[in-house]
């Protein structure tokens, strides 16, 4: 039945972090209530750049820089300062100045953490696909139209996000390729 379908797709055990972030932003953009008109995606890919991105101040750097030097950057962190397009950006949080010696293998450690936020991010996307099939084949008046809607939803949601975590590794790896001489 439907209930085994969908224990096929998420473990009985705790569902992984970014699938609920992308569940629950969803959520929260679904409550707004978009007009008719208004596309369903472009309102999502809006909703995901509503954050106005701002530089990161130096406090907010040096704990960044702290947590790559100790190795204690999180997926998590990564995944949540995207939603709010709060990652950072070499080309706005540096504008002023050379990356030099702890700079580059800071940024190092973020592209790794992004890069691996962003192949969590998507493999999240791919099991919110196989739930959407699953509540697309559940039998009339479970689980349906509406349900999958919101998985169709989470779904680009995260994808927008995926794109944004990638694009701003690409970014770093540019800037480290300048200043430091490339990973």
């Amino acid at each position: 039945g439907p209930s085994a379908q969908l224990s096929e797709v998420v473990p009985a055990a705790r569902p992984p972090m970014v699938l609920l972030l992308l569940l629950s932003s969803v959520q929260c953009l679904a409550a707004l209530r978009a007009p008719e008109t208004a596309r369903r995606r472009s309102v999502l890919v809006a909703a995901a750049r509503a954050w106005p991105a701002a530089a990161l101040s130096r406090e907010e750097y040096e704990a960044i820089a702290r947590r790559a030097k100790d190795n204690s950057l999180t997926t998590d962190n990564v995944i949540i300062r995207a939603i709010r397009d709060d990652l950072l950006d070499p080309e706005r949080d540096f504008r002023q100045r050379k990356l030099e010696g702890d700079d580059c293998r800071v940024l190092e450690s973020i592209v790794k953490i992004d890069n691996k936020a962003a192949d969590e991010v998507r493999t999240g996307t791919e099991q919110l696909l196989k739930l959407k099939s699953a509540a697309m084949s559940a039998p009339s008046g479970t689980l349906g139209d509406r349900e999958a809607r919101a998985l169709s939803d989470s779904y680009t949601f995260g994808r927008s996000l995926e794109e944004r975590i990638r694009e701003r590794a690409s970014m770093i790896n540019v800037r480290l390729n300048m200043d430091c001489g490339g990973t």
